[in-house]
């Protein structure tokens, strides 16, 4: 509570969350995300909670909506359940109707045949009355099913992307991480990770405004979608930092798209959509970071983001890689912006 007077945030439940979730250490990807902020000096306004939350505690929500997704689909069953169960129990009285009709054939006289006959008859007309139904039950839960398939998919794509810049977010980052660092271990190939952080994004929205900011995140995460292929999986990885994972790449194939990258985004100019009016151009500095079998994939992303501050302090607009990162820890005289 202290720490959001201290920061002037207003003490509602989502705030409370996050900073209670900060203050407690039990995040560390939070904790540097809100370092960061913190920093950089912006403070926190309504959109810095609100991309907080959704990064870091949206999956209760989605929990939420996949148990409700759950509850149709367990309904739906039911339903198909308890149709099938019907038809079997109508198909059991046609059968019974068939033998007793086929009995008055061999044994009985012309009453009992036509009795037998009449009950054939109505023993079919409920069979197709009742397998319309069963008929028009399936297609219709079948329909459901499609559609809640399809809405569960959405529902993915939407938890997975980020809504800005359209590429995967930090939580698609973490968990297709993890997937391909197992790969790489099962496999014994190699796995490699590109930190980028755009060079003066401060000043720039200081400059031109938010708007034009959110503009230059679309740009470069569309420029970075251009460059890479295949597996390569480019996200946000919070505020103006993004990310490359690149399975099945060593380390120098990865500076060399990193290179390819950042002469990409310097290529393309800024221009107010409004206004026409050219603002430049934007650069990026990267850092480049290899895994190893065994280790922590905090490890990866630590050495992969020293190396882009490497990259910074080093003059900005170039790519530096792990092996260039020295003994002294670079991020503790990290520079931001």
């Amino acid at each position: 509570m202290t720490l959001m007077q201290t920061h002037g945030v207003p003490p509602h439940p989502q705030n409370f969350e996050i900073w209670f979730n900060y203050a407690s250490g039990h995040n560390p990807d939070l904790k540097k995300s809100m370092d960061d902020l913190i920093s950089s000096g912006d403070g926190f306004n309504g959109e810095h909670t609100d991309e907080l939350y959704a990064q870091f505690f949206s999956i209760m929500a989605e929990g939420i909506q996949v148990s409700e997704a759950a509850n149709i689909l367990d309904d739906q069953l039911q339903r198909l359940m308890s149709a099938l169960n019907d038809a079997d129990g109508n198909t059991q009285n046609f059968g019974t109707a068939l033998a007793e009709f086929t009995g008055a054939l061999q044994t009985g006289g012309e009453g009992d045949l036509r009795a037998a006959l009449a009950q054939v008859v109505t023993a079919t007309t409920e069979m197709r009355s009742r397998n319309s139904t069963l008929e028009t039950q399936l297609e219709d839960s079948v329909g459901e099913i499609r559609q809640l398939r399809d809405d569960l998919d959405t529902m993915r794509h939407e938890a997975f992307t980020d809504a800005l810049t359209g590429i995967a977010n930090r939580k698609m980052f973490d968990h297709e991480l993890m997937r391909l660092a197992a790969e790489s271990r099962e496999a014994q190939s190699e796995l490699c990770l590109l930190m980028l952080d755009i060079d003066h994004f401060k000043q720039f929205n200081d400059n031109y405004g938010h708007q034009i900011g959110d503009q230059v995140l679309k740009l470069l995460a569309a420029t970075v979608k251009e460059c890479v292929k295949g597996r390569d999986i480019p996200a946000r990885y919070g505020g103006e930092e993004f990310s490359v994972i690149l399975p099945a790449t060593d380390l120098q194939s990865a500076v060399t798209l990193a290179e390819q990258i950042r002469q990409a985004i310097g290529s393309k100019k800024v221009v107010n959509k409004q206004t026409n009016q050219d603002l430049g151009r934007i650069t990026v500095s990267i850092g480049a970071g290899q895994f190893v079998a065994g280790e922590p994939l905090g490890e990866l992303i630590r050495r992969a983001d020293e190396a882009m501050y490497l990259a910074k302090n080093t003059g900005r607009n170039r790519v530096a890689s792990e092996e260039g990162i020295s003994h002294t820890r670079l991020s503790d005289m990290a520079e931001t912006g």
